[in-house]
């Protein structure tokens, strides 16, 4: 006598219920960032040694307001340091990203606008501080700090020379700093579009989606512009061979006129 397979008793799931499952595992995070990460760790270590500090961090932009947070340290990333959110102008790192001129400071217990929430949250004592701008190409980025000496205090204060040393290492760390930022939105957006198209049943309706996303999203507003044309070109590009071709002849039109105001070749190549 041939056997029943057993009754698990439970009932199968709906197309729908299905699809909403694959739809929540989908993650395709970190598949750029974490290089970058790790390049802006590498980098910003060379420069703490260059330097002649103890510990050295990289704050980054906060949304649009002026306000800071951080992205990485040589002391390690805890969840209380990536937790604190710098108010614009607050401390001499929000002074810094503000003026966009670097400042060091030889006591910071003597300096009025010097920050101590980060030491109160992390038990660091911070002593001696160096703070430079950084900036990629013409687009604010963030803060490069450097903080005390190795060794004990009293530290001596950074020298001009150590200034101009940390403001070396500055535009490489920015540009790294962009092309991370750049990547976790790009990231983040392939998830929800990924996850979008499975559970949406129109692609007007996912265009829809999308948008509303990236313009509730917390990045920059330059980082949301890019990523907002980009959606705009792929949709133009989608529509067929007519659209396509305008589309071209368009982008050709500000290239010239990017070629005009400077002077030379512009900027994508045509």
């Amino acid at each position: 006598m041939s056997e029943n397979p057993p009754d698990s008793g439970a009932n199968p799931k709906s197309f729908a219920e299905q699809l909403s499952d694959v739809a929540s595992s989908i993650d395709v995070s970190n598949s750029l960032t974490v290089s970058l990460i790790r390049a802006i760790d590498d980098l910003l270590q060379t420069a703490n040694n260059a330097v002649d500090s103890a510990a050295a961090s990289v704050l980054v932009r906060d949304g649009d307001g002026g306000g800071l947070r951080f992205l990485t340290a040589t002391s390690g990333v805890t969840e209380e340091l990536l937790a604190l959110r710098l108010p614009p102008g607050a401390g001499i790192a929000g002074l810094v990203f503000s003026t966009q001129q670097p400042m060091a400071v030889a006591d910071v217990a003597q300096e009025g606008s010097f920050w101590s929430e980060a030491d109160k949250r992390t038990g660091f004592k911070t002593v001696t501080l160096l703070a430079t701008p950084l900036r990629a190409e013409n687009e604010l980025v963030g803060v490069l700090e450097f903080v005390n000496r190795p060794g004990d205090p009293p530290y001596p204060p950074f020298t001009p020379a150590e200034m101009d040393r940390g403001a070396r290492f500055a535009e490489p760390i920015a540009q790294l700093v962009e092309a991370y930022e750049i990547a976790q939105l790009v990231e983040s957006l392939f998830n929800f579009s990924i996850r979008s198209s499975l559970t949406t049943k129109s692609y007007a309706q996912r265009q829809e989606a999308e948008r509303e996303w990236l313009a509730n999203n917390s990045s920059a507003g330059a980082h949301r512009d890019l990523l907002t044309i980009w959606l705009s070109l792929r949709d133009i590009l989608n529509s067929g061979d007519a659209e396509r071709k305008l589309c071209l002849e368009l982008l050709e039109s500000v290239e010239r006129f990017a070629q005009s105001r400077n002077g030379g070749m512009g900027q994508f190549g045509f």
